[in-house]
């Protein structure tokens, strides 16, 4: 009898758990911070001289029960893996860090194969493979104040993120579609990084810049298999970006307002255009703030994300998404939390053509509305419902709205 690879991986991984488990474990199984456990030791061991070690593994599936392109249910997976090493412990290089993240991706993706929407349902569909992500040095200066990072890198985990839109599993709440379907191959972002540099300096105690330079076109994830195509030169272009952060609120009521922009050279630069005339540009904002607060870790937070591209050569040329997140809000729960959030992004008039030529409806914007609660029965073991209506799928008429029911299931090895 055959298993599916995500059972046998989490049969292997308990039948490793067992054999680590030991009376010396230090406490009990559902409070651990992962599953395996301490490895008799020598986990703790490896990252007192510098060593940490990382894996985890999210399962989830998906159910379109009405409209979109048809109705069914798929599976979507992702096995993630990696170290991070601190190479002051280790070596002496004080401030000096080197790390790499690896993905194994499986199952489908619901919105290409059930939805037709672009406002993509999973946050890690992607093509079916292994692939190097990241494989990064960083360097620290001024006490760190500052640091240099260089290598393949993905920007979308430091630029343009909201800390509580990060609950939300739709694509459109962490690398939004103003960036996604302008820039060539989706960015240098997940699931595929790119060679690039980035520097982050703390210029005052509550502002923080960065500025980083891309690999401009990491070229498709079927072409871009597992995370080695490489290519620096001006035809293939870069993206640049860089992002004002400006924290107030202190530990009360604490809140961010970014500030950001990206540039974009090289052949692809322009996803409408025949010929690239003068590369491309976007423009964003976002907003968290905690608006009450609970308990020391629970209360009621709030973000909102705008931006806008030029309309001659993109895509989409404006996106905006806002939503509300609750930790506790179950009592007894304090590491719960509950959202509903709410995104738009907004087709130009070149894609309104083109989709109209291909035999569409063209309608001026896609919209997602998500209600999800991530559940936390251990630090390593989360359960994540969730409920999405999306409107338009595709800025498309002629596909029925849909609403897709679903989940994911996240494990911490």
């Amino acid at each position: 009898m055959k298993f599916p690879i995500p059972v046998a991986l989490v049969f292997f991984v308990w039948s490793l758990n067992v054999c680590w488990a030991s009376d010396r474990e230090a406490r009990p199984f559902f409070e651990r911070e992962n599953f395996t456990g301490e490895w008799m030791g020598a986990r703790p061991l490896l990252e007192e001289h510098g060593v940490t070690l990382n894996a985890g593994y999210s399962a989830e599936v998906w159910g379109n029960t009405t409209g979109g392109l048809e109705t069914g249910a798929v599976y979507t997976g992702l096995l993630d893996f990696g170290a991070e090493l601190d190479l002051g412990k280790l070596a002496g290089l004080q401030g000096l860090t080197a790390g790499t993240t690896w993905l194994w991706l499986s199952g489908k993706d619901a919105s290409a194969d059930l939805v037709g929407n672009f406002l993509t349902v999973s946050n890690i569909a992607g093509f079916n493979t292994l692939r190097m992500f990241e494989l990064w040095l960083e360097q620290e200066f001024f006490n760190g104040r500052a640091s240099l990072k260089i290598g393949q890198l993905a920007p979308d985990g430091e630029f343009l993120v909201s800390d509580y839109a990060g609950l939300f599993l739709n694509a459109e709440f962490g690398w939004t579609a103003l960036a996604a379907m302008n820039m060539p191959s989706g960015g240098p972002v997940y699931p595929v990084g790119a060679l690039g540099v980035r520097l982050q300096a703390e210029l005052l105690e509550d502002w923080t810049v960065l500025a980083g330079i891309f690999q401009g076109d990491v070229f498709a994830q079927d072409v871009n298999r597992h995370g080695f195509r490489w290519r620096l030169d001006a035809e293939n272009g870069y993206t640049a970006l860089v992002e004002s952060q400006i924290r107030w609120g202190g530990d009360a009521l604490p809140g961010y307002i970014k500030t950001g922009a990206w540039f974009q050279s090289g052949a692809a630069a322009d996803p409408l255009a025949a010929r690239t005339a003068s590369g491309n540009c976007g423009f964003y904002g976002v907003l968290d703030q905690l608006v009450w607060r609970e308990a020391e870790d629970e209360g009621l937070g709030v973000f909102v994300r705008s931006g806008f591209t030029p309309p001659d050569r993109n895509v989409v040329d404006f996106f905006f998404d806002t939503g509300l997140t609750y930790r506790g809000l179950i009592p007894g729960r304090g590491n719960d939390t509950t959202g509903a959030a709410l995104g738009l992004a907004n087709t130009t008039g070149g894609q309104q053509a083109l989709l109209q030529t291909e035999g569409g409806t063209p309608s001026d914007c896609e919209i997602v509305i998500e209600a999800t609660h991530q559940c936390v029965l251990a630090p390593w073991l989360v359960v994540q419902p969730d409920l999405q209506w999306i409107i338009q799928p595709g800025a498309n008429a002629a596909v029925p709205n849909a609403l897709v029911v679903g989940g994911r299931v996240s494990l911490v090895f």
